[in-house]
């Protein structure tokens, strides 16, 4: 899901694609792994995302 980063704060400052890694590709291409921060909005989503992808891998 590599979309417009609205979670890791430093890609969406620069406008960066994210990988949601930790840290995200784009922080360590630009040398800024340390500086890769997500919100805690953005954790509890992914909780979320993960645990529906989850729920769909059971269910087929």
């Amino acid at each position: 899901l590599s979309a417009l980063c609205s979670r890791n704060m430093q890609c969406k400052r620069l406008k960066l694609k994210c990988d949601r890694r930790a840290p995200c590709s784009s922080c360590v291409k630009r040398d800024a792994a340390v500086k890769c921060e997500y919100s805690v909005e953005a954790k509890e989503k992914v909780d979320v995302q993960s645990l529906h992808n989850r729920i769909l891998l059971l269910e087929n």
